[in-house]
């Protein structure tokens, strides 16, 4: 069967990619490994017993919150312009996220808005008022700076939209700059988890990006990923986008004579297409693309590329009847904010909470993402899962235990459980660094494009951008195929 495009993988990048595609008129295909779309972000259901009665209770896997949901900020005009509607509900305007700060015993509760996140600053730190104001003036002005975040704002060429704030400034530096205290650093160094690269190493146009914008709002979607997912899926059967599910690309050979791209999947299925996008992982991108993609030097800066790190989490339900109002409450015991993901007593764990009846719970540890600390013998696999399972549970019932006395956890997802959905360990795939190589969406192979997380940046809205941004290019490109 041949179709005008096939896109490879069905996150938010690839569903939105394929949109964008289909609302050309074309006949569009999307060819996902996993049994059904979107495998992280969809979440999952579980049936647990609270009270002696079963309930079906649904948890976030993926995403929790975002900012720019607003219907004039970027992400929201995004899905205004594919054509859906995403319903956003703000978070708690008051303690949004409510950080502790191990050391001092402070509690930062972070409140949603620029002026109000300013002044509690203000109030936690007196000592740092200055710098904080000077900070927060750095961010608003790269953010200005950088065309893709402003697109709501006017429209952009596609080489516009590849312009980075010229400096290789790192968010260490600019913290170094700006305050003497350790701890403010720190807990301006937490939104750095929502993309898994310590402060040395996160450019800061990147932490702008993505946490920049966080301080003047900052979004759930009414009904969790779960109903977003179910958006997009209505949106693929109104352009009668086919989707393929439990199929693993394998390869992808090129005609020369005709353009054609064959996708050859692991049960020995073929695919031919004029134009295939691919939102895999870069590195699992170079494994099957036809010779030609990309040169040897430039396949072997891709492979070298550092990951993030991966994710422990568990599952949980509450059972007190309590409810809790901020999404997250996270542990930050260490003062050193050059080294935001330590090991042992210092480790740092986030809690997140739903807003759905029961509400769930998922405590989240940084885990070593390396493939041979997980592919291991299944006893030895069971063993090391089980003693992680242990040791968070006690670190919770140290750090949380109003929580940790009322929770019925449930399930467990360790860098395997990661790998087995959307086909990498670490949490956040590769770790975008300052002056690192840059994964860009098209390649030597006409026809061929790359979008996701690794294209533009991490998160919801990287992958919107990054699906937009592809989209230009191919528009720009003026071939038969797009």
């Amino acid at each position: 069967m041949k179709y005008d495009a096939v896109v490879i993988g069905s996150g938010i990048s690839g569903l939105t990619s394929a949109l964008l595609i289909a609302q050309k008129g074309k006949k569009v295909a999307i060819a996902e490994q996993a049994p059904h779309i979107a495998p992280l972000i969809a979440g999952f259901d579980r049936n647990i017993r609270i009270f002696e009665k079963m309930h079906k209770v649904h948890f976030e896997s993926g995403f929790h919150y975002g900012a720019g949901l607003g219907e004039n900020e970027i992400c929201g005009f995004l899905f205004k312009k594919l054509g859906i509607s995403v319903p956003a509900v703000p978070c708690d305007k008051d303690n949004c996220d409510e950080i502790h700060l191990l050391k001092s015993g402070k509690v930062f509760k972070t409140p949603v808005g620029k002026q109000s996140f300013q002044k509690r600053l203000e109030e936690t730190f007196p000592a740092e008022k200055s710098g904080i104001a000077a900070f927060l003036d750095d961010v608003q002005k790269t953010i200005d700076e950088m065309p893709f975040l402003n697109l709501h704002k006017r429209d952009y060429s596609y080489k516009e939209l590849l312009i980075w704030p010229d400096d290789d400034r790192t968010l260490q530096g600019v913290l170094d700059k700006h305050f003497k205290t350790s701890e403010i650093k720190v807990l301006l160094s937490f939104p750095t988890i929502l993309y898994g690269t310590p402060p040395s190493k996160t450019p800061f146009s990147l932490y702008c990006s993505c946490s920049g914008l966080m301080f003047e709002s900052i979004w759930k979607i009414k009904g969790g990923a779960g109903d977003l997912v179910t958006i997009y899926r209505k949106a693929l059967k109104e352009n009668n986008i086919e989707i393929f599910t439990n199929k693993k690309a394998v390869k992808i050979e090129f005609d020369e004579k005709t353009s054609d791209k064959k996708i050859i999947f692991a049960d020995n299925s073929e695919i031919i297409c004029e134009t295939c996008v691919s939102s895999v992982h870069p590195k699992e991108f170079v494994k099957i693309a036809p010779e030609g993609t990309y040169r040897k030097n430039h396949i072997e800066r891709i492979n070298s590329l550092e990951e993030t790190p991966g994710f422990f989490i568990l599952y949980g339900v509450l059972e007190n009847g309590k409810r809790y109002a901020n999404t997250n409450t996270s542990f930050l015991a260490s003062d050193n904010f050059k080294n935001v993901y330590p090991e042992g007593k210092e480790k740092m764990m986030y809690v997140n909470f739903s807003d759905t009846d029961p509400q769930c719970v998922c405590a989240v540890v940084f885990e070593n993402g390396d493939e041979k600390e997980w592919e291991i013998p299944e006893k030895d696999y069971i063993e090391k899962k089980n003693k992680t399972v242990a040791e968070i549970k006690k670190r919770l019932k140290e750090l949380y235990p109003e929580v940790a006395d009322n929770v019925n956890f449930c399930d467990a997802a360790t860098p395997k459980t990661f790998k087995k959905y959307v086909n990498y360990y670490s949490g956040y795939g590769i770790m975008h660094k300052a002056n690192s190589v840059a994964v860009l969406p098209a390649t030597k192979i006409p026809g061929l494009f790359l979008t996701g997380q690794a294209v533009v940046a991490p998160g919801l809205m990287g992958a919107l951008l990054s699906s937009f941004l592809t989209d230009k290019i191919m528009s720009s490109a003026n071939s038969k195929n797009i």
